[in-house]
């Protein structure tokens, strides 16, 4: 699919209609579209509501999120309230959707705000699980759950956000990538196997409810620990240490073993939402979530931080008992806006995730998510996503990418681009380079050239 890098008028300016809604201010600007907080024109009594505003004329991503949010009706959903197009410069049409307007803190920030006890954390996180329940009954998936899509509000509702890197059953896929929408920090290891497996082929990794648990327990351990959990190996080998919770704060035993189940290495050893739901608001009653989650650095102190650990023994998943199978009944149990820098613990105790060279772990690897206003740049800065692990070479020049004549003595031109080789590394090349005839190459960049004129 290719679209028109077409922008809206320059002049949506506080004041201007769009469709019924009056634009009162600008919000924020992901990817795809620009937010705005607005009212509807003649009833300001009915408060504010989020317009989000297609930046490429046709842009079918929108009438997907717009199908996705009237499927999926929840309290930890925005609540969705109109769709329309809106008239461009040159006739063209531009597709917007409205939903509520939700006020409210980032997840990892209402994290940080106080020690939170299990219980506050286990509540909150049951409030996402059944979101995610009422999604996946839908055959509907988010496909980019993380701690900056979600808002937690003063009454302490939980909201997930930017349904728009989601899909359903039947809709039709909008990306030729071999990962689906999402962002690496927050992929199952499944997901990451697959991508050196079918780095030749570019074979398409299908996402399925278990990708969105595991980011749930993602989010949750952050939440938890203050830190990312091991990035998965996407080679053979030793297999990752995931260190329990307890082992880096004072969480409840009942909130480590559900953390720990949505983690799970094996995607059919992960509870299904409605099941995890409901298990963290019964471990939400348990004695010890009263108790405020703090780090305990001395007990990571340990070889355990550093070394890898044994495969975990199988054990049957306790969502698969006959109390909550009755509980969650015929659920189908596996069907197919600001950016912050994470803070820096001591390396020395904590497991720390690898960056991968990208400037944030919570900043989309592929697809279609929205970035905010914090990782927008007036200059178009091609980056190789982390969804190239060790990919083939394309057969045609990346956009950007330098063209020959090529640098004689440091490029070689490949299939009409200019690549420069990593020195004498082998595959698996990393996150930011492509294996070729046993050798890692990046592609070769000019100097973006200085903007003549802002953004809209």
């Amino acid at each position: 699919m290719t679209l028109r890098d077409t922008r809206p008028h320059p002049e949506m300016v506080p004041g201007v209609g769009i469709g019924p809604w009056v634009v009162r201010e600008r919000h924020d600007r992901g990817s795809f579209g620009l937010i705005f907080r607005v009212e509807r024109a003649g009833h300001p009594e009915a408060g504010s509501f989020a317009l989000k505003l297609a930046l490429h004329p046709d842009d079918p991503r929108f009438v997907r999120e717009v199908d996705l949010l009237q499927r999926v009706v929840h309290p930890s959903v925005p609540r969705f309230e109109d769709r329309g197009w809106w008239t461009g410069e040159e006739g063209l049409l531009f597709p917007y959707v409205v939903m509520e307007w939700v006020e409210g803190v980032l997840l990892y920030d209402w994290a940080r705000e106080r020690p939170r006890t299990s219980a506050e954390v286990l509540q909150l996180l049951a409030q996402l699980a059944e979101a995610l329940a009422v999604a996946h009954a839908a055959d509907g998936l988010h496909r980019d759950v993380k701690g900056n899509n979600v808002l937690v509000t003063v009454e302490g509702r939980a909201v997930l956000l930017d349904w728009g890197c989601g899909t359903y059953a039947g809709a039709k896929e909008l990306t030729d990538s071999v990962l689906p929408p999402g962002t690496s920090s927050y992929r199952t290891p499944e997901a990451h196997r697959w991508v050196w497996a079918h780095r030749k082929t570019g074979e398409p990794y299908e996402a399925g409810p278990p990708d969105d648990i595991y980011a749930l327990g993602v989010a949750a351990y952050r939440m938890c620990t203050r830190m990312y959990p091991p990035v998965p190996e996407e080679v053979s080998g030793p297999q990752r240490r995931v260190l329990p919770p307890g082992d880096l704060a004072t969480v409840s035993k009942g909130l480590e073993r559900l953390v720990l189940s949505a983690l799970s290495e094996e995607r059919h050893s992960r509870p299904p939402a409605q099941a995890l739901a409901v298990g963290f608001l019964e471990a939400a009653g348990d004695k010890d979530a009263s108790k405020p989650i703090v780090p305990t650095t001395s007990a990571a102190k340990t070889e355990r931080a550093s070394k890898p650990g044994p495969p975990p023994e199988f054990v049957i998943p306790w969502w698969l008992s006959a109390s909550v199978a009755a509980m969650v009944g015929g659920l189908v149990v596996f069907a197919a806006f600001k950016l912050t820098s994470p803070p820096q613990p001591d390396p020395s105790y904590f497991v720390v995730e690898q960056q991968r060279q990208s400037p944030s772990p919570e900043i989309p690897d592929a697809g279609v998510a929205d970035e905010v206003l914090s990782s927008a740049h007036d200059v178009g800065r091609v980056v190789m996503p982390s969804y190239v692990l060790g990919a083939k070479m394309p057969n045609t020049p990346l956009p950007g990418q330098r063209k020959p004549p090529c640098e004689p003595r440091l490029q070689r031109v490949i299939n009409g681009g200019c690549w420069v080789p990593i020195g004498t590394a082998k595959p698996p090349c990393g996150p930011t380079a492509v294996d070729y005839e046993g050798g890692c190459y990046m592609p070769v960049y000019d100097a973006p050239r200085q903007p003549t004129s802002g953004e809209p």
